[in-house]
């Protein structure tokens, strides 16, 4: 039983945090091109630019990774209910092999 509520838990805080990243995704796109903008009449420098780049993939990357971890706990959560199955497997299999 406390596996599953542990999973269940961190199933509710992943969406959570999936939903205040994609915001923050947002608003360090939005960042990047007022920076690019900036950058292009002379008003900022180029590590501006990159510095708002590389808050861009660091956001995408913790969204990636939170998404990831709900993935494993969905898993988890029907392994502690008894309700994982091959099929389960698979369809997670299909969702991280690239294209």
């Amino acid at each position: 039983a406390q596996a599953a509520r542990s999973a269940y838990l961190s199933l509710q805080s992943g969406l959570s945090q999936v939903k205040a990243l994609d915001a923050a995704i947002a608003s360090s796109r939005s960042s990047l091109q007022a920076n690019e903008t900036g950058f292009k009449v002379g008003m900022r420098v180029n590590i501006d630019v990159l510095n708002a780049l590389s808050q861009l993939y660091e956001t995408q990357r913790q969204a990636d990774r939170t998404r990831y971890d709900m993935l494993v706990n969905t898993l988890r959560l029907k392994d502690a209910a008894g309700q994982l199955a091959p099929a389960d497997i698979d369809a997670l299999s299909a969702l991280l092999t690239p294209p």
